[in-house]
């Protein structure tokens, strides 16, 4: 009797463990909320990466943040609403590429300069250096609301997109009208380079290539792939003259409300958003290749002596820059890719002895 008994308490004890396991712990109240408003597809890497910090920060906090996601312009329709809705506090964070931001800050232009950056492994490692904490610096200064709290790759690299003519040199872009972001640094690019530059918002692509307003474009295959934008575009020049980088701006009021907890998570979440969005492009090109191509699209890769009359005809861009913003940023930005390729060298040395 005294085991039978013995035992039934040992497994109504177990028993009891088990149930307060698995049964669900009370919620912690929800103090604060974040919104996130961002103009991209929910196909594309910035909403993805939006959607693991989303997870991350909801998860981390026990409940105590609760993040929303409004992708697709649906809470703005444009960069520039977008920035002004993070500015004012209606939204907390977004994401923009250098055309958005320029608008507020225009030095930053700098970092689309054609053919400043080699390759991705350099880029990423700009990402993290002294001159992306220029401008942190300088937007919080002007805006006194805009945090820079992290960086990704959105789409790869800007090519030319056009819907006939194949790209194989500057003199093919003779009066091509070209779509380009709200930066008049690219206006000049496609002023240097021949073509008839037309600033068009991101949301008003499509119709703009439906109705003919522009022929070209100048993006990454994954941005063209998941707007659907190759269903009237179908020629691509892989001459790589950008690197995309998306800012992801926060209110630093909305930041620095939180307790010290509430920001060391948010801080770890811009970092998997990021890691994540980086990296997504790099396998999703692969499938927005593959359906592009069977869409009718065709790839050009030009050939150096090609890709060098490119270079040769934006030269003018950088003394363009300079003329308007001084030296700073450009020496800055050019410091900061040398630094990343002394690193990369030293890394692959590593790798290699």
């Amino acid at each position: 009797m005294r085991t039978h008994a013995a035992l039934s308490t040992l497994m109504a004890t177990s028993f009891a463990v088990v149930m307060a396991m698995f049964s669900p712990t009370p919620a912690i109240a929800q103090e604060f909320t974040i919104k996130i408003g961002h103009i991209a597809s929910t196909d594309d890497e910035d909403h993805k990466g939006a959607l693991v910090f989303q997870e991350y920060v909801q998860a981390q906090t026990n409940g105590r943040v609760k993040v929303e996601i409004y992708p697709g312009g649906t809470l703005c329709g444009n960069f520039r609403q977008c920035l002004e809705a993070v500015q004012i506090g209606a939204v907390e964070i977004t994401g923009t590429t250098v055309g958005g931001a320029a608008n507020i800050l225009p030095e930053l232009q700098v970092t689309d300069l054609p053919y400043m950056f080699p390759n991705d492994r350099v880029a990423e490692k700009v990402m993290r250096s002294e001159f992306m904490g220029k401008v942190r610096s300088a937007m919080l200064e002007k805006t006194g609301t805009l945090r820079l709290m992290g960086l990704n790759n959105t789409g790869g690299w800007r090519d030319f997109f056009t819907t006939e003519k194949t790209i194989k040199s500057p003199a093919d872009l003779a009066g091509v009208k070209m779509r380009v972001i709200e930066s008049e640094l690219q206006v000049e690019m496609m002023k240097l380079l021949g073509g008839s530059p037309t600033p068009i918002p991101w949301q008003e692509l499509y119709t703009s290539l439906a109705t003919g307003v522009v022929v070209g474009t100048k993006n990454g295959i994954t941005d063209i792939v998941n707007m659907k934008f190759h269903e009237f575009l179908h020629r691509v020049t892989l001459d790589h003259h950008a690197y995309m980088f998306l800012f992801w701006w926060m209110n630093d009021d909305a930041l620095q409300s939180y307790p010290p907890e509430i920001r060391k998570v948010v801080v770890d979440g811009f970092h998997h958003m990021t890691s994540m969005a980086n990296n997504d492009p790099k396998y999703t090109a692969l499938s927005a290749y593959a359906a592009f191509k069977k869409a009718g699209g065709e790839v050009y890769v030009p050939t150096a002596a090609e890709k060098a009359q490119f270079v040769e005809k934006v030269k003018p861009l950088r003394k363009w820059f300079t003329d308007k913003y001084g030296t700073e940023w450009l020496d800055l930005l050019q410091k900061s890719i040398a630094t990343a390729e002394a690193e990369i060298a030293m890394e692959d040395a590593a790798v290699l002895k």
